[in-house]
């Protein structure tokens, strides 16, 4: 028994220096923490949408005085627009601020069912009619992709809602593109999918259950790619995200909304329950040289992190200061809705932080993954 024990000590060890001498293949790298060029501030809102109109100019909702703000990186408000009403120009609901092309923004106002086009000046150029409960993701070459619950396919008690996957011209507000099939397409953990973005190309990525992503190299593919996040954490909400999660309740709109005092099982239920990995909505996107940056979950308080995947291929994560609530890109440019630390009034401000990602270097292989700045005299800033 003695000997026996020694040679499975011997063996185990043997085997324990093999491991280190050979490359980690899913070794996750250390997140590369980045400063911020930039900090402006932000209005209170309950929306989390933010556009960048260009380089210097990015767009949030203020749900409050139901208006659009636009600041610079200075700090400064480059131009403020809209004001209640069902009117032109007017807002009841703002869900969705978006870029439509340099300099013009798309705003959809999801209880009006509408999209309007502004100018940088914050003109109204356009406006046409969304289909009626569309959830509007984002915009992309003059297209609007969501998605609708497919009601006809619903039963109370369902689990995973089906939704209908679609893009509309933002121009006509007709279809261009349609599907409600997905939720059989790939093989995930809950039997479902969730929101998702275009890829470039003609293909689609969406989220789906706790940590997995569904790539699909043709929106009308009838074969997925289902990957796991190799970063996915398991973590139980911080108190901030169940204040979140309470709040959220007393907002749902017109019957819906539950009291405070009504929401207490729902609330234990979120605290006991792991964290989903993706932090939605807009946990998506895709920057100027086709790399896809998704928001996860992960701390969200002091920091927040995002993972950046190469096509199919996870290439490592980058962490930002403070609690992410919403990100957009556009060229060298990362800006980054945030909630700072709460003021001794629980009042958690938020602000947009600006970074500069025109030397970051993020690669997938095998050999080496893992995501690093390059000193500036190697090579040009991104397109």
């Amino acid at each position: 028994m003695f000997r026996s024990h020694w040679a499975v000590a011997a063996i185990l060890a043997l085997a324990a220096t093999a491991c280190q001498n050979e490359p980690a293949r899913n070794a996750v790298p250390t997140p590369l923490a980045l400063l911020p060029a930039a900090v402006s501030p932000a209005p209170l809102s309950v929306s989390k949408s933010i556009a960048l109109t260009d380089e210097e100019t990015a767009c949030v909702v203020d749900s409050f005085e139901f208006q659009v703000v636009c600041r610079g990186r200075e700090g400064e408000e480059v131009v403020a627009f809209g004001r209640e009403g069902d009117g032109p120009g007017e807002f009841h609901s703002l869900s969705l601020v978006a870029r439509v092309s340099l300099g013009r923004l798309g705003v959809v106002d999801g209880r009006l069912n509408r999209l309007t086009i502004f100018n940088a000046s914050g003109d109204r150029v356009s406006e046409v009619a969304l289909p009626p409960m569309y959830l509007a993701d984002g915009i992309r070459r003059a297209t609007v992709f969501g998605s609708e619950v497919d009601l006809a396919a619903f039963s109370p008690g369902d689990l995973i809602l089906t939704r209908i996957y679609s893009a509309v011209d933002i121009n006509l507000g007709e279809f261009t593109w349609k599907r409600g099939d997905l939720n059989g397409i790939a093989d995930t953990e809950c039997g479902g999918l969730d929101k998702g973005v275009p890829r470039p190309g003609a293909g689609y990525v969406f989220w789906a259950c706790r940590r997995e992503l569904i790539f699909l190299d043709d929106r009308d593919a009838n074969a997925a790619m289902v990957v796991t996040s190799p970063a996915y954490q398991e973590e139980l909400p911080s108190e901030r995200d169940v204040e979140a999660f309470a709040e959220g309740l007393t907002r749902l709109g017109g019957r819906m909304a539950m009291p405070r005092s009504a929401t207490n099982p729902y609330v234990e239920t979120f605290r006991e329950e792991p964290n989903r990995w993706f932090n939605v909505p807009g946990a998506l996107a895709y920057d100027s040289k086709d790399r896809l940056w998704v928001a996860t979950t992960l701390d969200r308080d002091t920091f927040s992190y995002f993972e950046i995947w190469i096509g199919t291929e996870y290439a490592g994560s980058v962490r930002v200061r403070d609690r992410a609530m919403g990100f957009d890109l556009f060229q060298n440019t990362l800006a980054v809705l945030v909630e700072r630390q709460p003021g001794p009034d629980g009042i958690a401000p938020r602000g947009i932080d600006w970074y500069d990602i025109s030397d970051l270097d993020c690669r997938a292989s095998e050999a080496e993954r893992g995501c690093s700045l390059r000193p500036r005299s190697e090579g040009a800033a991104a397109p």
